[in-house]
């Protein structure tokens, strides 16, 4: 799945690549017009079978419709056993004829099956007007001023609040942060959705670094390139059979000797491994400004605000900050990383909070000077301002924030696994702390947040697999969303990640399959949390 944006982000392409039926069956769209274009039932049957004509009816709104040029008998039946009422009339140009197709029929369906797992189901409410395409975002880091800036791109108001004074000064608080995808010999769920991710953000910030050079006066994006190298014989294996079985372009990814690596890396490594192009980096906080100015009359900051509570009323909610309301909106999406499960509404949903640790090096005071990103355990970026980056620690539930010699000590060891004789001071070493949030599952969270009790009450029976009974949707907090989870991928998933909660929260098409949609919904912790209470 990918998402395009064309013509100034007033065309939005969402592109599918793969088996006709796979695919349908992996989209939740809801489509107005379909226009199908298949070659002819001789050189494409399964095209025209009645398994994708039902696929085409699921996903039909009532009212749409189809078009196409194929009108021959077995055609025009699949399509009208699949429900649709068919018309064959004149072509188009030369074509003598063609089959149209309405479905008439509207299914109030409020009950589903267990295999249609509807726990993962959401109806959003569409702002009636325009006084209510307005949202609060509690969250003033990356995934906050994303997220505004994919609401500003639908003509929404949003008000970010953060506990700090300035924008992106916790987790996205870092020197800089890299873009690379992340792939796996199964081509998992994280897989699909890090590189799916790594293509759709090095696309915006290709797009926004016009915008920072103009308004900022200085560069966003740095596509310098990436080295991966394989932490031991066994990581370099499964590189190399990823590399052979997914049938990798080169323009993604080239698999490099030690020689090579080296010679682009100009620093002697200690093995071959994987050179990526596109990689590259970007200043967390000149990403959150650049987006401010992008849509300046839409976004609004109010820092120093330490949100502590959300009550709901009639009209929407009330935001208070140290129990004094300090403002109301029809929509509010928590995106505060690990403090994102303190409101009473969203405690069952919870994160990991990870200290990483980052060891910043003086360039006068390092043996080396890399010309691209060199990642294994740890990564270390070429210079940015006169300093090296190397990072980062990865602790469990640690959220103290002082500089610790035995981390930077670790960093530098790490980072002489794969640079033998690089050398630095560790004495004249600074650093910074951040927290990330990360799931139990590692995946990021984000969606519509649920009634707790009552969804725990709706799926009891479902969270022991039962298959005798229907399951309603759940019942959601009006307007409650949240994005949080984003871990160490922050620059991979958060741009994508907000696309489809905007998405999401205005009743469009998602840029994701069905199946990333379910893997990243909020309630699939609910779910997992369930089936542990009842079979104890």
């Amino acid at each position: 799945f990918h998402r395009l944006h064309l013509a100034n982000k007033q065309i939005t392409l969402t592109l599918i690549l793969g088996d006709a039926l796979k695919q349908l069956r992996n989209c939740d769209y809801v489509i107005d017009a379909w226009y199908l274009d298949g070659f002819s039932p001789t050189k494409n049957p399964f095209m025209w079978s009645e398994k994708i004509a039902i696929e085409v009816f699921r996903l039909t709104a009532p009212g749409g419709s189809f078009a196409t040029y194929n009108a021959t008998d077995n055609v025009k039946q699949h399509f009208e056993q699949a429900g649709f009422e068919i018309k064959k009339t004149a072509g188009f140009g030369d074509k003598k004829e063609m089959l149209t197709g309405i479905r008439h029929t509207t299914e109030n369906k409020t009950h589903f099956h267990l295999k249609e797992k509807s726990w993962f189901k959401h109806t959003p409410i569409k702002a009636k007007s325009k006084q209510d395409q307005k949202a609060i975002i509690i969250g003033g880091g990356m995934a906050g001023f994303s997220i505004a800036a994919a609401l500003a791109q639908r003509g929404w108001q949003t008000v970010i609040l953060d506990r700090q004074i300035e924008p992106a000064q916790e987790g996205s608080g870092n020197q800089n942060a890299i873009l690379m995808p992340r792939l796996s010999v199964d081509h998992d769920l994280q897989s699909q959705l890090t590189l799916q991710g790594f293509l759709y953000s090095e696309k915006l910030f290709k797009q926004l670094d016009l915008l920072s050079d103009q308004q900022l006066k200085t560069p966003l994006w740095h596509a310098c390139g990436a080295l991966q190298i394989p932490r031991d014989k066994n990581q370099s294996d499964r590189m190399q059979k990823i590399i052979q079985q997914e049938q990798v372009p080169e323009q993604l990814i080239q698999a490099v000797s030690q020689s090579q690596a080296s010679q682009l890396a100009d620093c002697d490594l200690s093995m071959g491994g994987w050179y990526i192009p596109d990689a590259g980096w970007l200043v967390p906080q000149q990403l959150c400004l650049t987006l401010q100015h992008q849509w300046q009359d839409q976004i609004e900051f109010i820092g120093g605000q330490n949100i502590t509570r959300l009550q709901q009323h009639a009209q929407g909610w009330h935001v208070y900050s140290e129990d004094k309301h300090i403002i109301s909106g029809t929509h509010v999406v928590v995106a505060n990383a690990s403090s994102s499960h303190c409101f009473e509404q969203t405690h069952g949903i919870q994160c990991h909070p990870k200290r990483g640790q980052l060891s910043i090096i003086n360039t006068p005071n390092s043996s080396h000077h890399p010309k691209k990103i060199i990642c294994s355990d740890v990564y270390l970026t070429p210079e940015v301002n006169q300093q090296y980056v190397l990072g980062a620690s990865f602790i469990t539930n640690d959220i103290v924030t002082p500089i610790r010699l035995n981390e930077h000590q670790s960093n530098i060891e790490k980072l002489n696994k794969i640079i033998p004789t690089f050398k630095t001071s560790i004495s004249q070493l600074t650093g910074r702390v951040g927290i990330r949030a990360v799931s139990s599952d590692r995946l990021p969270i984000v969606g519509p947040v649920a009634l707790q009790d009552k969804f725990a009450h709706d799926f009891q029976a479902a969270a022991l697999g039962s298959t005798h009974l229907n399951y309603p949707q759940p019942q959601y907090y009006p307007g409650l969303y949240m994005a949080t989870g984003f871990g160490s991928r922050g620059l991979a998933w958060i741009p994508l990640m907000a696309e489809s909660l905007a998405s999401n929260m205005t009743g469009e098409a998602s840029p994701l399959s069905q199946a990333l949609q379910e893997a990243t919904h909020p309630n699939r912790h609910l779910m997992k949390a369930l089936v542990k209470s009842m079979r104890k």
